[in-house]
C-alpha cells in the first residue's frame, strides 16, 4: 500500500525466508542476492529521512539473510541524492556483509554521468562493492498512462539512457576497470541500438561526447543480466556483450520476473560453457565470490567463482588481450536446430576475413615503405622491409589456399541442408577481398554497386579506387630510379604497360646492383600467383558442392568466378619475363 492506496500484490517470499529457499531449489537456485524494491530508493526526500530509510532495509535484509542457510545475500542501498552519505552507507554495509549496492539508474534530472555519482561509483570500485543499476521513475509517463507501458517500454529506454551516458560522458574512461557494474534487465534497450549508437559516433563528431573511444569498446566495462524473457533476445544480448558479460537475472519474486528462475538459459542453444557462465560463473566474478563454497555453491558441477590463479581484476590475461570468450561467441548458425556443419563454414569464413584483415595491413605497410623509397631512390631499408612483408603475405595467401582441403570435407548434401538460409551471405566475395583487389591495383568501379547495402564497407572500397594502387607506387618508385620514364601525355594504355615491363626486365638485366628490388618483383609475382591458386581452389570447391547452380547473393556461381582466372594483379611483372633472353 502506499498510505491508503493499492500498489502492488506480493507474497511471503518477499519476507520469508523459508519461502524462497523452497522455490530456489525447485528453480535449482543455489544462492540468490537480493535487494530491495527500486520504489523505496527514496531520492526524492530530505537526505536524512533517505539515510534512514536505506539503514532499515540494509539491516532488514542481512537479517532474513542470516536465516537464509548462507544461501542468501544482500545488496543494499544508499542515499544516492547525496555523495558523502552515500559512501558512508555503503562503507558500513560492505563491512556488515552486503556485497553490493543497487542504485537507481538517475536522481531527478542526473544521470549516471553527474559527477556525484561518478564519484560514489569510483568509492563503489575502491570498496570492491557490486553495483548494480535497476531503472526508476521512467520519463515519458503522461504519454504512457495504461497498460503497464512505462515498465514495458520506459524501463527499457531508461536504463539505455544510463549506460549511453556513462559511455558518451566518459565516466567509463575516468572511472577504473575495477569496477564491477550491471545495469538490469538485459541493459534494456542497449544491446539492440548499439548499432545505431556505434554509427552516430563515427560518422557525427557531436555524437561522440567526451569518450575516448567507440561505444562497442566499452562493452567488457559493464554487465547485464539475462531478464529478457525470449531466447531470441537472449541469443542476441549474449552475441552482442559477450557470454562473459551476461549473468542470470529474474526480478524474483515479482510478476514480471521469470517464472521458473534460469529456465531461459538453461532451455536455450547456448552451449554448456556459455550456459555454465551464465548461470554462475559471470556472478560469482561480478559479486567478488572467489570461492564457491562461500557463496553456498555445495553442488558439484556447478559453474564456481574464478579460479585461484587468476588475476586481479582489471589485470590483462591470454583471454582477456585475445578477447576469447568473445571470439567463440561470434558464430551464430542461421539453421535450427544448428546443422553440424554449419559451424565449419562459418569458422573457415570468419579466419578468411581475419587473414584478409592482416593481408590489408601488411600490403598498407608494403605501400607504404615503397613510397618511402621512392622519395629516397639512395636507401635499401625501405625496400628491404617492402620484401619482408610481401613475403608474409604469400605465405598467409598460401594457408589461405590450403583451407579449402577442410571445407572440402563437407558433403554437398550436409551442405546444401542449409544453404538456403544464407541468402546474400554467399555467392558473391567478402568486401576485404575485393578491398585487397584494389589495393593491389585491380580496381573496377562497377564492383561498388554489390557492396552499397554496407555504408562502410562501401566507403573503405570508394576509398581504394581513389587511392594509389599498390602497383601504382611500385612503378612510380622504379621512375623515381631513373628506371622508368615519365609516359607522354597521349601515351595509349598498351604503350604504358609495354613501358612498365621494360622497366621491370631492366632490373632483371642488372641483377648484381638490384637484387633487394628483384626481391620485390619475386614477392609480388608470387603474392599474385598464388591469389590466382586461392581464386581456382574456390572455383573447384564451388563446382564439387553445388555444381553449376547460382549462388545465393545471385552471382552465376562457379561460372561467375571462372571470369576472374584471367586477372592478375602485376601483369606488366609477368610481360618482363616474356621479354628476358638466355
Amino acid at each position: 500500500m502506499v498510505g491508503d492506496r493499492f500498489f502492488r500484490h506480493i507474497y511471503s517470499a518477499c519476507w520469508d525466508p523459508e519461502v524462497r529457499l523452497r522455490e530456489m531449489d525447485r528453480d535449482g537456485v543455489d544462492v540468490q542476492v537480493m535487494s530491495a524494491t527500486p520504489v523505496l530508493f527514496a531520492y526524492e526526500r530530505p537526505v536524512e529521512h533517505a539515510l534512514d530509510c536505506a539503514r532499515l532495509f540494509n539491516d532488514a535484509a542481512l537479517e532474513l539473510c542470516s536465516r537464509g542457510k548462507g544461501r542468501l545475500k544482500a545488496f543494499c542501498q544508499v542515499p544516492l541524492q547525496d555523495t558523502d552519505a552515500a559512501c558512508k552507507e555503503l562503507s558500513r554495509c560492505m563491512r556488515a556483509g552486503h556485497l553490493g549496492v543497487q542504485i537507481g539508474n538517475h536522481i531527478e534530472d542526473k544521470n549516471l554521468d553527474d559527477p556525484g555519482v561518478v564519484s560514489f561509483l569510483q568509492h563503489c570500485a575502491d570498496e570492491g562493492a557490486a553495483v548494480l543499476v535497476h531503472p526508476w521513475e521512467m520519463f515519458g509517463r503522461e504519454r504512457m498512462p495504461k497498460y503497464m507501458m512505462p515498465w514495458t517500454v520506459g524501463m527499457p529506454a531508461e536504463t539505455q539512457l544510463s549506460v549511453v551516458a556513462m559511455i558518451l560522458s566518459g565516466a567509463f574512461d575516468r572511472l577504473p576497470a575495477t569496477l564491477r557494474i550491471c545495469f538490469a534487465h538485459g541493459g534494456g534497450s542497449f544491446a539492440f541500438l548499439l548499432g545505431r549508437l556505434e554509427n552516430a559516433w563515427h560518422h557525427h563528431p557531436v555524437a561522440r561526447g567526451e569518450s575516448e573511444h567507440p561505444p562497442s569498446y566499452y562493452l567488457n566495462r559493464f554487465y547485464a543480466d539475462s531478464a529478457v524473457f525470449d531466447q531470441r533476445s537472449l541469443q542476441f544480448l549474449v552475441g552482442t556483450m559477450g557470454a562473459d558479460r551476461v549473468m542470470l537475472g529474474s526480478d524474483y519474486p515479482f510478476p514480471l520476473g521469470e517464472e521458473r528462475v534460469g529456465s531461459l538459459i538453461r532451455q536455450s542453444n547456448l552451449p554448456p560453457e556459455g550456459k555454465a557462465k551464465l548461470l554462475g560463473g559471470n556472478a560469482a566474478r561480478f559479486l567478488g565470490i572467489e570461492d564457491a563454497q562461500e557463496a553456498g555453491d555445495t553442488k558439484p558441477g556447478l559453474a564456481a567463482g574464478p579460479s585461484p590463479l587468476a588475476p586481479e581484476p582489471g589485470k590483462l590475461t591470454y583471454s582477456s588481450y585475445l578477447k576469447v570468450p568473445e571470439l567463440l561467441e561470434l558464430q551464430q548458425p542461421q539453421s535450427v536446430p544448428p546443422h553440424h556443419d554449419e559451424l565449419l563454414f562459418i569458422l573457415v569464413h570468419q579466419t578468411y576475413e581475419l587473414w584478409f584483415k592482416e593481408l590489408l595491413h601488411d600490403l598498407d605497410a608494403v605501400v607504404a615503405n615503397l613510397q618511402q623509397a621512392g622519395a629516397a631512390p639512395q636507401s635499401h631499408d625501405e625496400v628491404y622491409e617492402a620484401a619482408r612483408l610481401l613475403r608474409r603475405c604469400t605465405e598467409i595467401t598460401r594457408v589461405l589456399v590450403e583451407q579449402f582441403t577442410i571445407l572440402e570435407t563437407m558433403l554437398p548434401t550436409h551442405f546444401l541442408a542449409f544453404r538456403g538460409l544464407l541468402e546474400p551471405a554467399s555467392g558473391f566475395q567478402s568486401e576485404q577481398f575485393r578491398e585487397i583487389e584494389f589495393l593491389c591495383g585491380l580496381k573496377d568501379e562497377k564492383m561498388l554497386r554489390y557492396h552499397r547495402p554496407t555504408a562502410e564497407a562501401y566507403a573503405s572500397l570508394k576509398r581504394r579506387l581513389e587511392e594509389p594502387s599498390l602497383r601504382d607506387v611500385f612503378f612510380g618508385a622504379l621512375q623515381a630510379m631513373g628506371k622508368l620514364a615519365p609516359a607522354g601525355e597521349g601515351a595509349t594504355e598498351r604503350e604504358r604497360f609495354e613501358a612498365r615491363a621494360r622497366a621491370v626486365h631492366e632490373l632483371y638485366k642488372d641483377e648484381h646492383h638490384h637484387r633487394d628490388w628483384i626481391d620485390v618483383c619475386e614477392r609480388l609475382t608470387e603474392f599474385d600467383e598464388l591469389v590466382v591458386s586461392w581464386r581456382l581452389r574456390h572455383i573447384q570447391l564451388v563446382e564439387r558442392i553445388i555444381g553449376i547452380r547460382m549462388g545465393t547473393g545471385g552471382s552465376t556461381g562457379a561460372s561467375y568466378l571462372k571470369l576472374t582466372l584471367d586477372k592478375k594483379f602485376f601483369p606488366e611483372l609477368w610481360e618482363a619475363r616474356t621479354l628476358l633472353t638466355e
